[in-house]
């Protein structure tokens, strides 16, 4: 049996690549930094014995390919090329405080025993009352590489003609386009389920919300992930659904330090407006609410300016409603925190502030090398460079089915 390398890329890349796909099952995302190589298994006969790949031409060849555009493109951001680390600055909310307007020395004050008018005395204009901010840096370029041989008249017992040669040669160039959007969306993957995982670590109650088990305490029933999909009960809880989203939406909206991680002595005060809001859906339930339900539930007009996507599954192709990560985020001090493996099914939803969670690609290239005399061939490679941004102390809530 014959392998041959097809790519250089991170692990995280490939760990998610292979459980999104369903290549393997669903594994814990533990590591983004290391890096392997993808072996890929070719069959034993019949083949050209230039690359093992191609079979010896026949009276006529299909080339098959299409173009695939990675979803999750809502966690594209636009990032800042130089440079390592990015600064994120955010002011500290100030508190109020007297109008010396009607304070003494300016207003009368019995209590002022000695001096009530207050002649005499001034109020300091010039006291210094200086901003808070709170800094937060987001360090570091993730990288890969995709090397492709390009052989220059090898290919000639493979092929009855320069057309089909090009088709071929098409075909192979769209396949390494497809690859590298599946890089870019496990990489997208990979994010998000960190992110829900750094949610559920964190444990903050008002960011993890039970969506069963608030219902069932609301209405005295006793359904389970199960029973709500009988036909009398799935409409009227979807309608309970799309009632908590909208609400969760306008608080999200209103100016607070509710549904974020705050740091210890640094009271920000945030608010995302419903264009700078994302909601991310489990498309199975959503396609169960066009098929059950039949109406416009999440599609008014207060929802349709949020970035809004429905996701087939979160981490594992194998394994669609759960995730299983080792997450990395912000304590409350300020430093970073690796929290306690999450494994987390029936995972429903995410909402999230924009600025909360997304990625860049901040330096895309490819180079041919000159025409190797003795082989006969040239290398190409294309190279990759992104930054990421995971930050929980935007606002940010996980919706369970429970």
């Amino acid at each position: 049996m014959n392998e041959f390398n097809i790519s250089q890329v991170s692990t995280i890349v490939n760990n998610i690549l292979e459980q999104m796909t369903g290549q393997k099952a669903q594994a814990p995302i533990t590591n983004a930094a290391d890096f392997a190589a993808v072996a890929q298994t070719m069959l034993k006969t019949g083949y050209d014995p230039i690359i093992n790949a191609i079979s010896q031409v026949f009276s006529r060849s299909i080339f098959s390919y299409r173009d695939y555009n990675a979803p999750m493109n809502s966690l594209y951001m636009d990032a800042p090329r130089w440079g390592n680390a990015i600064r994120k600055l955010s002011p500290v909310a100030m508190e109020a405080i007297d109008n010396q307007e009607f304070k003494w020395p300016v207003a009368y004050d019995a209590t002022q025993t000695g001096n009530p008018m207050g002649n005499g005395q001034s109020v300091d204009h010039y006291r210094i009352a200086k901003q808070d901010v709170l800094q937060t840096n987001f360090y570091g370029t993730a990288t890969y590489a995709q090397r492709y041989t390009i052989f220059k008249d090898q290919f000639d017992v493979a092929f009855t003609g320069p057309e089909e040669f090009g088709r071929f040669t098409a075909m192979l160039a769209a396949e390494r386009k497809n690859d590298r959007e599946s890089y870019k969306e496990s990489l997208a993957r990979g994010l998000q389920a960190v992110f829900i995982g750094a949610i559920l670590a964190e444990n903050k109650p008002e960011r993890v919300i039970h969506l069963l088990t608030e219902y069932n305490g609301q209405t005295g029933l006793s359904l389970t992930d199960e029973s709500v999909y009988q036909p009398d009960n799935f409409a009227p809880f979807m309608r309970w659904v799309y009632a908590r989203v909208k609400t969760l939406a306008r608080m999200f909206a209103r100016r607070s330090q509710a549904y974020q991680t705050v740091i210890t002595g640094k009271t920000i005060l945030r608010h995302t407006p419903a264009d700078r809001l994302r909601i991310a859906l489990y498309a199975p339930v959503m396609e169960q609410i066009n098929a059950m339900v039949l109406s416009t539930t999440f599609n008014d007009e207060y929802l349709k300016a949020a970035e809004f996507e429905a996701v087939d599954y979160w981490q594992s192709f194998n394994a669609p409603d759960s995730i299983n990560v080792v997450p990395v985020y912000t304590g409350t001090n300020g430093a970073i925190v690796t929290g306690a493996a999450q494994e987390q099914d029936k995972i429903f939803g995410l909402i999230h502030d924009k600025d909360a969670l997304g990625y860049s690609d901040v330096n895309n290239w490819s180079a041919v090398t000159p025409l190797n005399i003795d082989g006969g061939y040239w290398n190409e490679a294309h190279h990759s460079r992104f930054k990421s941004m995971l930050d929980n102390t935007e606002k940010a809530v996980v919706l369970l089915l429970d």
